[in-house]
């Protein structure tokens, strides 16, 4: 499934939308609740992929906030914006699986696995070898700065918005996000002319 372009998707106008779903689901609203679902299950479940590596643990810890939201929504009331905190909650989710499934916590992640094929420009001609090359080049980033990367091109999320779900502090979040847009454009170099540096739209498993 091919989700919209990167920017643009969220709004001022979506913050808003996503307060007022959070009031009307503490009001008893199942539209509300599963206007929340509808929008961020998807990404949320891709999130948590990359975390797990897992699909049906993915969708097992994404299902789990969502019951758990549904079940205290009286009290629910997220401080700061909707999408941060459903973020932070899958990571803590990602995190205690982890813990609870023994694992080392290393970083040897197989990206392949857990991020689709970026895609490249409209030529088609292109289109495959672009994805290989940017999905190789985002493989080598560190791991911190890959996670950033990607919630930040991929998912939208801002630079606070990151520092919260990852407990960095914002200005962490923007060095890390230069060193990877410097690593990209010297492992991509010869991609710029054609590639505007990963302002791209990103395939989903989900």
């Amino acid at each position: 499934m091919t989700l919209p372009p990167l920017y643009g998707e969220w709004s001022g106008s979506s913050d808003l939308r996503d307060k007022n779903h959070a009031q009307q689901i503490r009001l008893g609203s199942h539209h509300a609740f599963e206007a929340l679902f509808r929008t961020y299950y998807p990404r949320l479940c891709r999130f948590a992929f990359r975390l797990t590596g897992s699909r049906s643990t993915a969708e097992e810890l994404v299902q789990d906030i969502f019951v758990r939201l549904w079940k205290n929504r009286t009290a629910w009331t997220p401080l700061g914006s909707v999408r941060t905190y459903l973020y932070r909650a899958v990571r803590n989710q990602a995190i205690n699986y982890q813990k609870h499934q023994n694992l080392t916590g290393s970083d040897d992640v197989d990206l392949e696995k857990v991020l689709s094929e970026l895609p490249g420009p409209e030529e088609e001609l292109y289109e495959k070898e672009l994805q290989k090359a940017v999905g190789e080049a985002v493989e080598l980033l560190p791991p911190r700065c890959r996670a950033i990367f990607l919630l930040h091109r991929v998912e939208g999320l801002t630079y606070a918005e990151i520092a919260q779900v990852l407990d960095l502090s914002t200005k962490t979040v923007e060095t890390q996000m230069g060193r990877a847009l410097k690593t990209l454009r010297r492992l991509l170099v010869h991609y710029l002319p054609t590639l505007s540096i990963l302002a791209v739209s990103v395939q989903s498993p989900f």
